[in-house]
This record gives C-alpha cells, structure tokens and sequence, in this order.
C-alpha cells in the first residue's frame, strides 16, 4: 500500500529583492483574478521519469537547488499601497515535497494522478512563496517519478520543461558524485522588469500597443454570430456552459508535414490556417482573429529564463482569394508581426478593449489558439515524407476517435494542440455551448482532420455544414 511522508525542506538563493512586476506576470495576474474564486485555476502540474538510480534525499537536494538557483520559484506577489502588482524574492525558506514509498509492483501513475487531483484543489497563497510543490514516487527504494505543482505566476510551459530537464541533469549528478552543472546564465524577473521601464522596453510597449490598436480596429465583430434567438451561440443559454474534446490523430500527424511543404510552411501555420478558414467559413466572414500565445523569447538571455514570459496576442488572418497556400503566406506574416509584439503592458491593453467597447467597435477576442507542440519546423525527416498516399492517410482516420476531455479553460473558443504520443498529433477543443455545441465540437475536429487529409491528397475541401463534421460524439 502506498504511503507518504511529507516534508517541509530548507532553501536558500543568493539575494532577496523587491521589484515591480514584469508584464507578463502582470498578465497572469489579471487573469487569475477573473478566474476566482478557483484560485488554483491557473497552477500547473508537470512531472518527471526519472532514470531508475539516485535516492529519495538526492532529489529533495535537487529541489532545494533548484529554488536556489531560479528566482521566481521563491517569488510572492503584493499590491503596493499605489495598488501596483509587486514581485518579492526571498533569498531563504522552505518549501514542501511528499516522498511517496510504494512496493515492487505499486503503481506510481496511479499516486500521480491522485497527487495532481488534490493540488488542482490545494491553491497556493500568492504572497507567500515559494509558489511551488514537489512530489516524488519511490518505487522498491528507487525514485521512479518526480512532479511539481507550481503557480503559473511563477513558469510559463517552456520554463517547466526546462524544469523537467534540469531535474533529471541535476539528479544524475548527484547520483553519480559528480559536480552539478551550472545554472545557464539568464535574465531574472527583476531585470525583466527593469528592461520593461527602460527607454527600450517602454518603445517596444508602444509598437505592441499600436499593434493592439490595430487589431481591435480590423477583427471581426463576433466569430458565432447569434443564432435561434440566443446571443453568441446555440441553445438559449444565458451563462457558458462549456465542453472539452480531444483528437488523436494519426492521419493529422501525416498530412501535415506534407501540406507544410507544399505551401513552404511551418507546420503549425498549416494548421492555425485550417482553424481559421473552419471558423471564417462558419461564420461566413472574411477574415479570423484569434489569440496566439507566445513565449516571448527571442531574446538569447531569456532563451534559458525560468519564469512566466508568456502572454497572449490577437492575429488577423485574411481568408479572401482562392489559393489556400496565399491564405497560409498570409497567416505566417501575420503571426511573425503577432509574436514580435508580445511585449506590452497588459492593464493598458484593457484599457483599449474597455475603450473600444464603450465606442462600438468589435471587442471579442475570446478564441485562442494554443500549439504546445516543441517543434513546429519540418524535421529532416520529413524530406522522406514530401507525398503520403490518399490510402495511407485514409486508413489513419479510420482509427480516429473524438472523445470528451477533462480540458478546461475560461473562453469561447480554445484549442491546444500537442505531439506527446509518437505518430500521432493531439488536439483538444474547449468551447462555450452557446457557440458550439458538444456534438459540434467533435465535428469541429473532425473537420480539421478532414480538411489536412484532403489538402495532403492535393484537393481542395468541399466546406463542412454547420462545422458538423462526422457528427455525434463518440466514445474515446
């Protein structure tokens, strides 16, 4: 039977510090505030297999270092008396970890799934840091996983990963007696936000704020127009009310590269250009805005930073012309301008969408698109790829289920997609009923599937009815 001790360990880093809050940290922020009373909405649980030696007291030590080395990891977060958001590093604390010891044959899945369901209930105080927990699942004396639950105040989806990838590094190590390699130089939040006050942070604020500004001033007024008498969607309801379903798709996986190729590409243009053109064609319009998330890294120093750089940035796509490769050149320009202003003082931008609201103009930037996958650039590989039969990718979407998801998320319309399972690229859509319903969602999926297939073959999708796709939901 599986048991564990929780432990309170000490850390200590190499200064304390008090500084304003960077832009993005900002932005979580505000977001979490919109999502209370679930204060835990936005906390992220990732964990670790690990490589089968080293024990229990060497990843406590690895954890310990890791807060150390990484100051947003022991970062709380205040109102200042002016109301401005402050970030407090503290140089020492302790943080907790439960050390689970299971027999021979326990299931350490099974203890990491429970863990993760009790912390997506267990928020953290956002004052008090360290803003993170570990856990670790000792399988006969050997540690055979680690995780971490940690606030998204504090990381971004590229910072747990580089996490991931420290904490086996880090564990070796320590394992084999050698010394721990070092911390990769890079920025702290602290001089991030000081970049962001200084002449060359508050310029490239402004570019991103005259890119906000045009946007809101070209995206469509809504992507559901009304329908049956509701506002927004389907059903009559009054309050959202939203569903999640995810596919798993070999065929996607094929097509992809492949239509990547042909219209010169990355791959997930490829498939934001197929969202959009599902979207357009639904809602009979020209045009798509969707909200992008971007890491905001392309600076060298914060190619290795540990913290949240995230934010979010609407793109236009032009869906007009008859060339679907025109319409994905477009959307690749479109998303290179997106992403090179994703710097930009969030409480401003919600001072131009309140502007833009009380003046009439079209506000609802309630659709994100979310490609989580690491690589989104052809592999070498893929050269071996360039043309797949039609019957190779139709036996692929005979395998393929649309099945409801436990996703959850706060807007209209959200798509991630990922690449975890080999051959297969995953999608999963959350969306509002009164915009899609569940059956509608899965023929949504079904949908993006279908049309890849059809662009890899060389034809041109007839548009889908209604984004009905193949219809019902199915059992996963």
């Amino acid at each position: 039977m599986a048991e564990f001790v929780r432990h309170r360990i000490p850390f200590a880093g190499r200064r304390a510090v008090t500084a304003p809050a960077t832009c993005a940290q900002r932005h979580i922020w505000n977001l979490m505030q919109g999502q209370l009373p679930d204060a835990a909405f936005y906390d992220v649980c990732y964990w670790v297999p690990l490589p089968g030696h080293g024990t229990p007291q060497d990843l406590l030590d690895v954890f310990a270092e890791l807060l150390g080395r990484h100051e947003s990891l022991r970062t709380g977060f205040y109102r200042d008396e002016d109301g401005s958001l402050m970030q407090e590093v503290v140089d020492s604390g302790q943080f907790e970890a439960e050390l689970w010891d299971l027999p021979a044959d326990g299931d350490p899945d099974s203890v990491l799934q429970a863990w993760e369901r009790r912390m997506r209930h267990t928020a953290f105080d956002p004052a008090q840091a360290p803003l993170i927990r570990f856990m670790v699942a000792v399988v006969d004396g050997v540690p055979a996983l680690a995780a971490f639950c940690v606030s998204h105040l504090a990381v971004d989806l590229t910072s747990v990963r580089l996490l991931a990838d420290e904490v086996t590094r880090l564990l070796d190590a320590r394992a084999t007696g050698r010394p721990l390699p070092p911390a990769e130089p890079s920025r702290q939040p602290v001089e991030q936000a000081q970049l962001e006050s200084s002449p060359r942070g508050r310029a490239l604020q402004a570019r991103a704020r005259a890119y906000w500004c045009r946007q809101l001033e070209s995206a469509p007024a809504t992507l559901f127009p009304p329908r049956n008498g509701s506002v927004g969607g389907a059903g009559g309801l009054a309050a959202p009310v939203r569903y999640s379903a995810g596919i798993a798709s070999r065929a996607v996986a094929l097509a992809v590269p492949v239509v990547a190729r042909r219209w010169r590409v990355s791959t997930s243009v490829v498939l934001l250009t197929v969202v959009a053109q599902l979207l357009g064609r639904r809602a009979g319009l020209p045009s798509c805005t969707l909200r992008l998330l971007t890491a905001n890294r392309s600076d060298p120093e914060l190619r290795g930073t540990i913290a949240n750089l995230h934010t979010e940035v609407p793109v236009t796509i032009d869906l007009a012309g008859d060339r679907v490769e025109d319409v994905a050149r477009r959307a690749l320009a479109a998303c290179t301008a997106a992403y090179a202003n994703g710097l930009y003082d969030p409480d401003d931008v919600e001072g131009l969408i309140a502007s833009a609201r009380e003046n009439g103009a079209p506000v609802d930037l309630s659709y994100c698109f979310n490609d989580v996958r690491e690589e989104h650039a052809l592999s070498d590989a893929s050269e071996d790829r360039a043309t797949v039969s039609g019957a190779e990718l139709r036996a692929a979407m005979a395998d393929t289920v649309v099945g409801p998801d436990a996703f959850e998320e706060g807007e209209t319309f959200f798509i991630v997609i990922d690449d975890e399972t080999p051959g297969e690229i995953r999608m999963v859509l959350n969306a509002d009923h009164r915009a899609l319903t569940p059956s509608e969602v899965h023929g949504f999926l079904y949908d993006i599937e279908r049309s890849l297939v059809e662009y890899a073959e060389g034809a041109e999708p007839e548009p889908a009815v209604g984004g009905a796709g193949r219809g019902a939901p199915q059992s996963a």
